[in-house]
């Protein structure tokens, strides 16, 4: 795919990283001298040679060198501590390590990988030879590409198998659906070391010749300068992205004629969020997705008016995916309005767990890759996404869904942050906990807000108590840790 895209679009602009403009002839040229530089090191076909460092040309060079040199990339969570970046390392069998001096001084010191410093893995002079067909090429569509580590909230993170054909998949739905071809533009703030910046921004947009604007993290007013800079027709991210930008003072008068396109994925998005959206950028297009590392990047898609009449949907299954409902782990079927643990089936499944076969055959039995989330299926094929199953409240006899009374308390103006748990109690077995992160200059009650959800909520489903905290504990990939916050004393509860 690279290689036919750089002879289509040499000329044409592939990364922007600030000042740093490279072409597809620029790009390819690097990832050629990348390849030959590892391929000298020795490292061959399935190798792993994993990547520490933060978006960015080098990333984008790095990876796509290791790809040329057949061997599989093992992408690595900037945000680790240096005994989880080693876990991952060893875990994976990872030979060498490209990253810069900054993230080095992350490594032990006795690193089971061997650093290599991107800025001379990607250099064009001085390069090996480099024979006319890569390594890569000789790669088969089942092979593994890289590996992608799961956030391990209930344990030690896993990595994601996904193939060559996985990603070359979900490139065409990204064409199909985000429109993703020559002249576009995409700003890459999500992550690298996560499915939606790697898999389906940057390979997606490079496999239509589009052009990546990298950025190393989310800050919205950079975002916003880089929106109106250069041009952005694309942006994917969570709801909370929009919601920051929305809130600077300048947004309102910055020219986004160029951006068309706002696609929300990651976490839940409250129901009136569309409407809001549209008063205040009517000519932007919304849209949701559902997906997950285990199902390569999307899996379902909506948007524009589809979608802000469906404001509850993250879209229907996209071309060529099975959706099924297990009950009580059945196995799945196409169980239309009724409520269960999606499963996913097709070219979106990865192949498994790396070297976890008991994991691999619990998630990926017959076919059918088994999600963890809770939802349904409409009649007409819109999915909506209920709760985690491991996150599934059950009080008193009926199920409470977690993402369900977070969208409505996260609705409240004083709210900034929210995550609903479950908490033992003597009399109903479980009651709702809410953990609230108050908006700045805010001080919102517990009988506020309890006041807000019940006009909006079944008794049954209003938190008995709420806690009010400076910020949510999170992992390093980013989910709330919702088990502390169930084990964590009654104390500041109201």
């Amino acid at each position: 795919m690279l290689l036919a895209v750089a002879k289509e679009h040499g000329s044409r602009e592939a990364l922007v990283d600030g000042p740093r403009r490279l072409d597809y002839a620029a790009v390819l040229r690097r990832a050629r001298a990348a390849a030959a530089r590892l391929a000298a090191l020795g490292v061959r076909p399935g190798d792993r040679v994993a990547v520490l460092l933060p978006n960015g040309w080098h990333h984008a060079t790095g990876y796509l060198g290791i790809q040329l040199a057949g061997a599989i990339a093992v992408l690595v969570n900037t945000r680790f501590t240096t005994p989880e970046i080693e876990y991952v390392l060893r875990d994976s069998g990872a030979r060498y390590v490209l990253t810069d001096d900054d993230f080095a001084a992350r490594l032990a010191p006795d690193s089971v990988a061997e650093p290599l410093r991107v800025a001379e893995i990607v250099a064009c002079t001085g390069a090996p030879p480099a024979p006319a067909t890569p390594p890569g090429v000789a790669r088969r569509p089942g092979d593994v590409a890289h590996l992608l580590y799961t956030s391990g909230t209930t344990g030690r993170p896993k990595g994601a198998m996904q193939t060559h054909a996985n990603l070359l998949f979900n490139a065409g739905t990204v064409r199909e659906r985000l429109g993703a071809a020559p002249g576009e533009r995409t700003l890459i703030a999500a992550p690298m070391f996560h499915a939606t910046g790697l898999v389906s921004l940057f390979v997606g947009f490079v496999s239509a010749g589009g052009c990546c604007v990298m950025t190393p993290s989310f800050h919205a007013a950079t975002v916003l300068d880089l929106f109106v800079r250069e041009r952005i027709t694309v942006f994917a991210g969570v709801a909370a992205m929009l919601r920051l930008l929305l809130m600077l003072d300048d947004v309102d008068s910055a020219d986004l004629s160029a951006l068309r396109l706002f696609v929300m994925g990651g976490s839940p998005v409250p129901e009136t969020f569309p409407a809001q959206v549209a008063e205040r950028l009517p000519k932007l297009r919304l849209a949701n997705v559902w997906g997950l590392t285990e199902a390569t990047s999307i899996v379902t898609y909506v948007d524009g008016e589809e979608y802000t009449t469906r404001p509850w949907s993250v879209g229907r299954a996209v071309s060529g995916v099975e959706l099924g409902i297990s009950i009580d782990g059945a196995p799945p079927r196409d169980l239309r309005g009724q409520v269960g643990e999606l499963c996913v089936r097709g070219p979106v499944v990865a192949a498994g767990y790396w070297e976890r076969p008991g994991a691999t055959a619990k998630a990926f039995a017959g076919g059918w890759l088994r999600t963890g989330d809770v939802g349904s299926v409409d009649a007409d094929g819109y999915v909506r996404v209920l709760d985690r199953l491991n996150d599934m409240i059950i009080r008193g006899g009926e199920n409470i869904y977690s993402l369900e009374v977070e969208s409505v308390i996260a609705e409240h103006p004083d709210v900034a942050d929210i995550a609903v748990v479950g908490v033992p109690d003597p009399l109903f077995d479980e009651r709702v906990r809410a953990v609230v992160v108050p908006r700045p200059g805010t001080s919102p009650t517990a009988e506020e807000l309890r006041a807000y959800a019940a006009a909006r909520l079944a008794d049954y489903k209003i938190p008995a108590e709420f806690r009010f905290v400076t910020e949510l504990p999170r992992n390093p990939a980013g989910k709330v840790l919702k088990r502390r916050l169930s084990e964590e004393s009654d104390a500041a509860t109201g």
